[in-house]
């Protein structure tokens, strides 16, 4: 797998480290490095991305205490882009994927410590709606606390006997809420988030059963059947498309409705039959597959940049300028793309320092579930930028 929801395993493009300063704008004072904490869940469910909503309060209640401020992702662009100072102690709160706990949870506790923070959301995962009960609702007595929606139980037995992960999302009601309160902004992480096929060895095949993460989907129409080729993140490299004569011959063989594909991998005979399909391929060109075209991979990340772009656009009446990577995996390719779709900030998953003009890659650092004087001493180190350098190749 390409991604451990311990760390991310992605370290390209990092470069580095930024600027030392904004070139072109040498009177910008006050702070030297803004610290962007990552967040994912806030949620009460175990998870190595999570973070307790009673944890997430007592990091809010600490940065209040401590004279930290969370602030708006306006005031953290303009800073970040070299065109306006921050004052000392400002840290920009970001949440990944933008999961329905981050409304539930996360925003109530913002406005209460007087915080702001920005949702990175994966466009295509928000549906319409309308807003559901938050913590605000609990703590005002109109409902009780399991009245609230299901954010901490991700997972859903399926009428065949394996858990499936089904997590849920905000709706873009519940984006505009938060936005017009002025404590919550949203951006962008992509369309859907997904990934590619990287390279034709394969470790067994794609059939129904347990899914444990959110974003395991390929960007490619996956037959039950395929072998499970290795996977990379889809704005990282040129994607290993499986031979369409492959695809067919799968489908034919193994039943594409759920259930009957479920009791085709029950049967070692069956699997054993699509192993020998597979092997034909294997041992004659083209073989398994090919690799898309240049022209093929441009295309692919141009639709899946303009679209969450164009959606995030028009669901929000405002272009958005901000862009988190999926995984925090890019090319080079991929950021001038991204840049024709009018963004011009982009957030990472690796650690370091964010001085000022430093929208090209910008750190972050995960909270993790850990008392409020943990998460104040990591405020300390990445508000300065040679420890937040220091501190960041020592995590290497």
């Amino acid at each position: 797998a390409f991604h451990s929801p311990n760390r991310p395993s992605h370290r390209h493009r990092m470069s580095a480290s930024c600027p030392a300063a904004s070139v072109g704008h040498p009177r910008l004072t006050g702070l030297k490095s803004l610290p962007v904490l990552m967040y994912h869940y806030v949620s009460r469910r175990k998870n190595s991305i999570a973070v307790h909503p009673d944890t997430f309060e007592s990091h809010c209640r600490s940065m209040r205490r401590a004279g930290w401020t969370g602030i708006g992702l306006a005031e953290a662009e303009a800073y970040l882009l070299g065109q306006a100072p921050l004052p000392p102690r400002s840290a920009l709160i970001t949440f990944d994927d933008g999961f329905l706990d981050n409304y539930v949870y996360a925003w109530p506790i913002l406005k209460k410590y007087g915080h702001k923070g920005v949702i990175f959301a994966v466009a295509g995962k928000l549906e319409q709606g309308t807003p559901r009960p938050t913590l605000d609702d609990v703590r005002a007595g109109r409902i009780r606390e399991d009245g609230l929606p299901r954010v901490d139980a991700p997972y859903v037995r399926h009428e065949l006997g394996f858990d499936e992960r089904k997590d849920l999302f905000c709706n873009w009601e519940e984006m505009r809420l938060m936005e017009a309160d002025g404590a919550m902004a949203v951006a962008a992480h992509s369309h859907w988030h997904r990934a590619v096929f990287a390279k034709p060895e394969y470790t067994g095949f794609h059939a129904p059963g347990h899914r444990s993460r959110t974003f395991d989907r390929v960007d490619f129409a996956v037959p039950w059947g395929l072998p499970a080729f290795a996977q990379r993140p889809a704005l990282l490299r040129r994607a290993f498309v499986p031979d369409p004569q492959l695809v067919d011959a799968i489908r034919v063989l193994v039943p594409q409705d759920k259930a009957e594909a479920y009791a085709f991998f029950q049967d070692s005979g069956k699997v054993r039959e699509l192993e020998a399909l597979v092997a034909t391929f294997a041992a004659a060109p083209p073989g398994l597959g090919a690799y898309e075209s240049d022209a093929d991979r441009t295309d692919r990340m141009t639709r899946e940049l303009s679209a969450c772009a164009a959606t995030l656009a028009d669901e929000l009446g405002h272009p958005v300028r901000s862009l988190c990577w999926p995984w925090g995996a890019y090319c080079d390719e991929a950021r001038d793309i991204a840049r024709a779709q009018g963004f011009s900030v982009f957030f990472a998953t690796t650690m370091g320092p964010n001085p000022p003009g430093c929208a090209a890659h910008v750190h972050r650092f995960k909270a993790k579930d850990k008392p409020g004087s943990w998460l104040l001493l990591r405020l300390f180190l990445y508000s300065r930028p040679w420890l937040a350098g220091l501190y960041a190749k020592m995590r290497l």
